[in-house]
């Protein structure tokens, strides 16, 4: 026996202390990452849903202007005219959005 007073651990306190060190690391690069990419999923989706109300209440929006800018302009067999307007601008917005999801950065 050694008389230095430091105790050896055994070696089956040594196998649990590393399964614990193994489990503690997996679980830094895997579970906390993924709630990471969670939240920014779940940050995503609602900022989606008010950005597509939104755009649908100014499309309409863009569409009773010209309605009401246009007049008697638009009746009859002209009155598809103030829904290209807003198909038009509905269309591009989506087109700009589609340009910015091609950008790589995270």
């Amino acid at each position: 026996m050694s008389t230095d007073g430091a105790k050896r651990a055994a070696p089956r306190d040594r196998d649990g202390e590393l399964l614990d060190l193994v489990v503690a690391y997996a679980r830094q690069e895997t579970v906390e990452p993924l709630r990471g990419a969670g939240r920014w999923i779940a940050v995503g989706l609602v900022s989606m849903g008010f950005i597509s109300v939104g755009m649908v209440l100014v499309s309409l929006g863009l569409l009773r202007a010209v309605q009401d800018i246009g007049g008697t302009a638009f009746v009859g067999a002209w009155s598809f005219v103030p829904y290209v307007f807003g198909v038009v601008f509905a269309s591009v917005v989506v087109a700009i959005a589609i340009s910015q999801v091609k950008r790589p950065r995270l």
